[in-house]
């Protein structure tokens, strides 16, 4: 869904920012902010080093350099895309999703149906975690769950519970609470009788594990039996419903997302227990199928947090087909796969209780590209006959056609080539590849490769369209004096007019840094009162935003100096900027005197030069 600019501020002024921290990491007042421990996980300190400054609506860790805004900490803590965090944030704050357009009466309908849905998910999900906390300890699932060595810390962060074993304990406490069963029965979790007489519970007698989504509410539940029942599924799922689509959540995301994007690795496992188990164990970085298939939609889910991911399934045949119908999906979302299984049939769990989480992470840092495991497979008693060498190219076909990565396509054809012992071209054309050219950008285009020569300076100031990688503008490259600027005056709006009234655009030498300075210089002219939101708004804008917070040598926590000595760094800045845009114009117009002697641009090195003077003496 699309949001209107005007709604998406709403929401960030609704919500404050030190809130949503707060609920992950102690704040305390310090100098003209707040700081406190850094609460990503791949970041353990004692000493705190996380700044957030409530005027900015900004965070910034000294640290480990992670910065952003509020959409961002939502991102990277809990997972969330841009429309959730907005929905999120929105839901939090109790402001109305934007109202359809008049003739949409039943989209309308259909988000009031999710509400009342999720309403009674979370419900049930309460009723579950009581029914657990209530039963006695030499209770059957109290028993289990020891059995299975699982902590009251995991059971409460994945919201684990019980299902009683009567009939209609959930349907009557549903009833309670004025939930009408209709309703309880289109969100699964009761059914109506055959003879119409009245409803029953979906769950009973199981281990719940409830399904949550980005924004951490209970949309579906998977159930496990505590003993083996004729006729009866190991887990149950909830079918899907209006809140649930298999196909577009994975298991344990939400309480798992930070630790994927701070470690850089997803490890996708099959079930509930087995990432209930290594999370235990201290593998937190995982996620979980549902028994089905990976998806396309999981394929872009797990992108927004990293590129590299393992595939760790049951060590079983049913164990490696998963693997080989995920490796194209997880190819085709542009990811680096590796895969491993493990021996004599065991899972994660199994494993890991026995060898030990450290054993298992040796070897997942071991583990090989999925595409050569399950090439390896394919080829198990291949002897290289020409009709052998014809199939197998024709299942290599689907798989190397749907890596956007050219680079990474021509990798695995040469790896395939030299195993199938047949030549590079013949296989790229019997999987009716060309041969390589231009590297595909994610977006298919092609870019255009240009050789260097004995005119083209090594080391060029990046044009615009250069500073722009991947929607963000790159600061790399930029001088010591411009990011040292950059950070100065942004940190108070006397820096800011002293910056504007400078004039100092023209003598920045970086194109990335030229183009967000102007940004903040016209969001600025059009309202003075934005200047507190010029640092949240330019950390969505710049590929390393802890560049916007950089204020000097002391800049970490309390910057150590006072209004004048900041205003004689930043007027130093100025002077140091000057310096280097006019240094290297001389530099260029002097080159350019080499290859051609000019009257004007020797007038106009001695310009620069008397600029340079003056600057020094002034």
């Amino acid at each position: 869904m699309r949001f209107s600019q005007d709604f998406i501020e709403r929401v960030q002024e609704a919500t404050n920012l030190v809130d949503i921290i707060s609920q992950y990491t102690q704040l305390k007042p310090s100098g003209s902010g707040l700081m406190g421990r850094c609460p990503f996980p791949d970041h353990v300190e004692k000493t705190p080093s996380f700044s957030v400054s409530e005027t900015k609506q900004v965070y910034h860790c000294f640290g480990c350099h992670k910065s952003g805004n509020l959409f961002s900490f939502l991102r990277d803590y809990q997972g969330m895309n841009f429309p959730e965090a907005v929905e999120y944030l929105a839901d939090r704050a109790s402001i109305p999703m934007p109202a359809p357009e008049k003739d949409d009466a039943v989209r309308d309908q259909a988000v009031e149906k999710k509400k009342l849905l999720l309403k009674a998910n979370k419900l049930a999900a309460v009723y579950f975690s009581e029914q657990l906390h209530r039963v006695p300890a030499d209770h059957p699932v109290k028993k289990y769950i020891a059995g299975r060595g699982l902590s009251q810390e995991v059971i409460e962060t994945f919201g684990i519970g019980y299902a009683l074993a009567e009939w209609d304990g959930l349907e009557k406490h549903l009833a309670s609470k004025n939930v009408p069963m209709p309703l309880a029965e289109e969100a699964r979790l009761v059914k109506a009788r055959n003879n119409k007489s009245g409803y029953f519970d979906i769950f009973r007698d199981r281990l719940m594990f409830p399904i949550f989504s980005a924004m951490g509410e209970p949309i579906a539940f998977g159930g496990r039996y505590l003993e083996k029942k004729e006729n009866e599924p190991k887990y149950l799922n909830s079918p899907e419903t209006p809140v649930f689509i298999k196909g577009k959540v994975l298991y344990g995301l939400s309480q798992t997302a930070r630790y994927i994007r701070s470690d850089d690795l997803a490890l996708i496992v099959e079930g509930y227990m087995d990432l209930v188990s290594l999370y235990q164990a201290g593998i937190r970085n995982v996620v979980a199928t549902m028994g089905t298939a990976l998806t396309p939609d999981h394929g872009k889910m797990l992108k927004r947090m990293t590129k590299n991911v393992v595939t760790l399934f049951d060590g079983d045949a049913a164990g490696m087909e998963a693997a080989e119908r995920s490796l194209p999906i997880l190819l085709a979302a542009d990811l680096y796969p590796k895969g491993l299984t493990l021996p004599n049939s065991m899972d994660p769990d199994d494993y890991v209780k026995k060898y030990g989480a450290e054993a298992l992470k040796a070897e997942l840092d071991r583990a090989p590209d999925l595409f050569v495991m399950i090439l390896a497979r394919w080829m198990e008693g291949y002897r290289g006959d020409a009709s052998e060498k014809v199939k197998l190219a024709d299942k290599l076909k689907p798989l190397l056609e749907v890596i956007p990565d050219q680079r990474l396509r021509d990798l695995y054809l040469a790896e395939a080539a030299q195993k199938m012992s047949v030549g590079l071209p013949w296989l790229r054309q019997a999987v009716g590849l060309h041969s390589s050219g231009p590297v595909y950008s994610q977006k298919h285009s092609m870019t255009r490769t240009v050789q260097p020569n004995a005119n083209t300076n090594p080391n060029p100031t990046p044009a615009v369209s250069e500073a722009v990688e991947g929607g963000k503008i790159s600061l790399k490259g930029a001088s010591k004096a411009e990011l040292l600027l950059l950070g100065l005056v942004l940190k108070s709006r006397a820096n800011f007019d002293l910056f504007v009234n400078e004039k100092l655009i023209e003598n920045i030498a970086h194109e990335g840094m030229k183009k967000i300075l102007e940004k903040s210089t016209d969001v600025y002219r059009q309202d003075l009162n934005k200047f507190d939101k010029l640092t949240s708004l330019l950390v969505s804008y710049v590929d390393q935003p802890e560049y916007l917070f950089q204020t000097g040598p002391n800049a970490e926590g309390d910057p150590g100096f006072d209004d004048e000595a900041e205003q004689k760094l930043l007027r130093d800045c100025f002077k140091r900027v000057r310096e280097n845009f006019l240094r290297d114009q001389a530099k260029r117009l002097t080159k350019d005197l080499k290859g051609e002697l000019s009257s004007e641009k020797l007038e106009q090195i001695m310009n620069i030069q008397r600029n340079r003077i003056s600057l020094n003496k002034g």
